[in-house]
């Protein structure tokens, strides 16, 4: 393991700590109205939808071998098709929309806010790049989920009794993307044990989703201050 590249890709993404956003943060405390969580959900949800398309995107250009092997398994996991009772997430995700009131024609009919499109696009975009930045943009974002999923989960039981069906997307994810970090990790020491020049644009990768992420939870609170400030 690479310990060194670890702590410097930890350094580069810490300034964007999702757990430290002020819409995550007010959910934590319960001051987020179910219409901010309804809005939120809305938006999210095509993020989440489109995340199986990015693994698809990285899947289809890879050689035949392990690595091609495990992003089809994330993938599997992500569509729902691993196991008889498995659903693909972003329906998980939309029984949390409904939850807090959205139709699912309202969610999927919903026009992004730029920010958003801007995440996607970056996932898109760094899915073609080397297998190293594919994958370190990959773990950047993955390996972040189970803790905010279980701050999420905990604040919809205790501020917006919600538990059960609507929140099963982040009871999931508190351990399923911890195990797709793992797997991440041991994939990007193997890029760099074989070529160690693609460090730099790993790290760039993992930086550039980080702030992506940061900077669309920047829209979903910015319409949410303009909503309350009418």
């Amino acid at each position: 393991m690479n310990a060194e590249f670890w702590n410097r890709l930890e350094e580069r993404i810490a300034p964007f700590n999702l757990l430290q956003h002020p819409f995550y943060k007010a959910w934590s405390m319960g001051e987020l109205t179910r219409e901010d969580l309804r809005e939120y959900a809305g938006e999210y949800w095509h993020h989440v939808s489109a995340f199986p398309t990015y693994l698809s995107a990285l899947h289809s250009r890879l050689p035949d071998g392990e690595l091609r092997r495990e992003v089809l398994k994330n993938l599997a996991d992500e569509e729902g098709v691993d196991a008889a009772k498995a659903r693909p997430h972003s329906d998980l995700w939309m029984d949390f929309a409904a939850g807090m009131g959205a139709s699912r024609a309202e969610v999927e009919g919903r026009a992004v806010q730029p920010e958003m499109a801007a995440l996607m696009t970056t996932f898109r975009e760094l899915m073609t790049a080397t297998p190293a930045a594919a994958l370190a943009a990959l773990y950047a974002y993955e390996s972040k989920v189970p803790a905010i999923a279980e701050t999420k989960a905990s604040g919809l039981a205790e501020h917006y009794a919600t538990e059960g069906v609507a929140a099963r997307y982040f009871t999931l994810h508190r351990t399923a993307d911890v195990h797709h970090a793992a797997v991440w990790r041991g994939l990007i020491d193997a890029q760099l044990a074989a070529d160690p020049t693609v460090e730099a644009a790993a790290l760039d990768a993992a930086e550039q989703v980080a702030k992506a992420l940061w900077l669309a939870l920047d829209g979903v609170e910015r319409e949410r201050m303009k909503a309350h400030a009418n």
